[in-house]
């Protein structure tokens, strides 16, 4: 399909969908704002439909309150005004009040008085059956108190009637009550069309609903605490209901204005002529803007596509520039793309002949090889190094047809094309290839994709006389190795002689001093040894564990001094720091001095005895080394930095070897502090 064809659909499918949005949200809202403005009317009749009824049931009050506090009438309940009914309960009597019940009743109840008057037809009406039943009603048997009477609506032989009842008083309103008036007013359909002049007001007894009838519907609602309930009956009429109450107070009839749907049509005619004018503007303003782009776009664009795709390969043709707009802007630019891309072909041509003289002269054998390893490409040296000529190679041969067997699994995993594509990078492995001859040679591959394709460079160093150099080279230094973990052996075992020749000497000593000089020299002597015992078992030569170290070295220079684990305790917290042999030397020696001077004199006659070392890493690259113990403490008078002690003055002169400082705490006990900076020396091999 064209370009003006899509055009066409594209604004089609756009006027569309305006309208439907339109129409939708026209709806939405619309809709939602006409239902309120029903509700609303609705609701207002039918507040002025109950107005109106409580108006009238306000004029029936005054008329009986008028009757019931009149001589006349106060006698006639006495009995002392039998022509009462002659005189003033005419059938004109119910037509001038507008009422068509009228009852009076004595003190005891009993009726004395009751007609029922037809006002339409002008005639008497039957007595209705249960008319002793409402008048027996106990909120109709007023007193003296009660001058305010009741009213209400009331059922009588199933026709709702307005009643209002006062107690029967003096012209003065004065008592006692004789007895009560009852006036009445028939709620029929003529009456009950006074009430609106815009719906049609009907009433439901509230006791005999039909179920579910729309009276039901509203009673379950105004059961529910609403005062009004609306309710559309169809499309043409919707209804109002409410519940009037009785003399009783109970509820009696339920109300119901029904009115037509006017609002409703009005909106929706409202939303059909604004739907109907914006397909019309819409239609308008598509024919002027498909008008426009054909005469002004489309046309021109054909004429630059058609260009376009009659160039082809020929890049030396061009666009034609119509017009002096951005059409005519994209033309001119079209056509220095293409001068661009003329410059750049030749510029590939000529890239791609460097290439491949560096390809093929680059000294080391070059493979390009594709996504299943296929060789695709190989320059003169991977021929030569292999045998096979490039025509038996290319596009013929897979790269693991030369890999050993042993190789497989390295060069699969080096070659996994998705991950390495995505992270762009090139990796560097070893691997063997097997000549035409059956000649296996080790190489040194870089591998790494060819930017924009699906292949991937390799580049192949014959490395096989560099490996055989390498394992002679691993050979020897494995027996220096071995000869270095002899030596420590043999240093190690030299030590233990001395360090028992010492003892042996101190034993045909019998002055105290010099075997306590002999004890320390051996105990120096041991811990220089057990640092030779750890580096020949260590794994790493240039490196102790420092914490098996000074572990074992507590524990000989404990026992060494006549103590156990039963009357001293000894905290060592070192940590896993491994050090190497010129700080491990001096170190172990410090700790020997301080900790055989705390066993030799801080414990004299106490009986917790508890020593406690403890080595942390420090910022850029520093050690604190605490010793510390709970003995008598040392000498105040005494500078340990000046003192004529052999021990102290070999613990300060390490420090200094150590470039670290030590300073003496005042705590309880003897606490050394030691701050110092593992010396850097060269790996050894």
């Amino acid at each position: 399909m064209n370009l003006r064809g899509k055009t066409l659909i594209l604004m089609a499918i756009i006027i569309l969908s305006l309208t439907l949005s339109f129409f939708i949200v026209s709806q939405i809202i619309f809709t939602s704002s006409s239902i309120e403005s029903e509700q609303s009317y609705t609701t207002l009749v039918l507040k002025n439909t109950v107005n109106s009824l409580n108006n009238d049931l306000g004029s029936l009050n005054n008329t009986v309150k008028d009757w019931s506090n009149w001589d006349d009438a106060y006698n006639f309940v006495r009995g002392t005004n039998p022509d009462f009914v002659n005189h003033s309960l005419t059938n004109n009597t119910f037509s001038r009040l507008n009422v068509n019940l009228i009852i009076f009743k004595d003190s005891s109840g009993k009726i004395i008085y009751a007609k029922a008057y037809d006002l339409k037809n002008n005639r008497e009406l039957p007595l209705p059956d249960n008319l002793q039943a409402i008048v027996s009603n106990s909120s109709l048997n007023l007193s003296r108190d009660e001058n305010g009477g009741v009213s209400g609506v009331a059922i009588i032989n199933g026709t709702p009637v307005l009643l209002a009842a006062k107690p029967v008083l003096k012209s003065n309103g004065e008592g006692p009550s004789k007895g009560t008036l009852i006036m009445g007013k028939f709620l029929d359909q003529n009456e009950l069309k006074s009430f609106s002049n815009n719906g049609i007001v009907t009433v439901q007894r509230y006791k005999t609903v039909i179920p579910n009838s729309d009276f039901d519907k509203a009673k379950s609602a105004l059961l529910n605490g609403s005062n009004v309930y609306i309710h559309a009956v169809d499309s043409d009429s919707i209804a109002g209901y409410t519940i009037l109450k009785g003399v009783t107070g109970e509820p009696t009839v339920i109300l119901k204005v029904e009115l037509p749907r006017f609002i409703h049509k009005n909106y929706q005619n409202a939303i059909f002529y604004l739907i109907l004018s914006l397909i019309i503007t819409g239609l308008l303003a598509a024919m002027f803007i498909i008008y426009y782009l054909d005469k002004n776009v489309l046309y021109r664009l054909d004429q630059i596509t058609t260009s376009i795709i009659s160039i082809g390969n020929d890049l030396s043709a061009r666009v034609p520039v119509l017009g002096n707009d951005e059409l005519s802007d994209l033309s001119i630019s079209v056509n220095k793309t293409l001068d661009t891309l003329e410059e750049s072909i030749y510029d590939l041509k000529k890239s791609e002949e460097r290439y491949k003289a560096i390809f093929e002269n680059t000294g080391t054998a070059m493979i390009i090889i594709g996504e299943n390893m296929v060789i695709r490409l190989v320059n003169t040296e991977f021929e030569h190094a292999t045998g096979f000529s490039k025509d038996e190679i290319e596009n013929k041969k897979n790269l693991m047809d030369f890999v050993l067997k042993e190789s497989l699994n390295d060069i699969k995993e080096h070659h996994n094309f998705n991950e390495f594509r995505s992270k762009n990078q090139m990796t560097n492995y070893e691997i063997r290839l097997k000549s035409k001859s059956g000649e296996i040679r080790d190489f040194f591959t870089t591998f790494g994709f060819i930017p924009g394709s699906k292949n991937a460079l390799l580049s192949l160093i014959d490395i096989t006389e560099h490996k055989k150099a390498e394992n002679q080279i691993k050979a020897s230094l494995k027996e220096k190795e071995i000869l270095l973990r002899e030596i420590h052996h043999r240093v190690k075992n030299n030590l233990q002689i001395i360090s028992t020749l010492l003892a042996l000497q101190s034993d045909e000593i019998k002055e105290e001093k010099i075997i306590e000089n002999y004890r320390e020299s051996e105990n120096r002597i041991q811990s220089i040894a057990l640092i030779h015992e750890k580096m020949y078992q260590s794994g790493d030569l240039s490196s102790i564990d420092f914490n098996s170290y000074i572990t074992s070295l507590i524990n000989d220079l404990v026992y060494s001094y006549g103590f156990d684990s039963d009357n001293i305790v000894t905290e060592i917290d070192i940590g896993q720091y491994t050090l190497n042999i010129e700080t491990a030397i001096p170190l172990g020696l410090i700790i020997n001095e301080i900790v055989s001077n705390s066993l030799k004199y801080a414990f004299k006659n106490r009986s917790s005895k508890k020593i406690s070392i403890k080595l942390e890493s420090l910022d850029d690259g520093l050690f604190k080394l605490n010793i510390k113990d709970n003995g008598v403490g040392f000498p105040e008078n005494l500078d340990f930095k000046k003192t004529k002690s052999l021990g102290l003055q070999l613990v300060n002169s390490l420090v200094e070897q150590l470039d670290g400082t030590i300073k003496l705490i005042n705590d309880p006990g003897t606490h050394f502090e030691i701050i110092f900076k593992e010396p850097e020396y060269k790996k050894r091999i």
